[in-house]
């Protein structure tokens, strides 16, 4: 049987991924941060909104498969491959039928059955270099 801390942090992406923020909210703490590693400060759900309707207009078939995950009763963290294909415009980019890739590791504090925190770390360029060649705009999340 999935621990219950892996079952929610596949319910949480599964939801980020469809750009559903209701299914996203409803795994999170009312207080949920998210911080990115070797960056100062962090996000909260109001700030995502924006990116996950950017993503979700500009990728709608992004989806987030986690590989590996590791989970005890306060904590949940997870290797995971992030896809999506470029298919209508992203900041100011056209679209360019890329197919793109960022592999992504999370560490996820949970408190009362939903996630409080969470620390991502990304390997390699985010969908906007990948697209561009430059970087991201600052209001752009480490996926950018």
């Amino acid at each position: 049987m999935e621990h219950p801390n892996v079952a929610l942090l596949r319910r949480a992406w599964a939801a980020y991924s469809r750009g559903d923020v209701d299914g996203f909210a409803a795994c999170l703490t009312d207080d949920w941060r998210e911080y990115e590693v070797g960056e100062e400060g962090y996000v909260t759900l109001d700030d995502e909104r924006p990116t996950m309707a950017l993503h979700r207009s500009a990728f709608p078939d992004k989806h987030t498969d986690i590989l590996q995950v590791v989970a005890d009763d306060a904590t949940v963290a997870c290797y995971c491959i992030v896809t999506a294909t470029h298919t209508r415009t992203y900041i100011d980019a056209e679209p360019t039928g890329k197919r793109l890739v960022v592999h992504e590791m999370m560490f996820n504090r949970v408190r009362d059955g939903r996630l409080a925190e969470t620390w991502a770390l990304t390997a390699g360029p985010g969908f906007y270099r990948q697209i561009t060649g430059r970087d991201a705009p600052v209001s752009v999340d480490n996926l950018g």
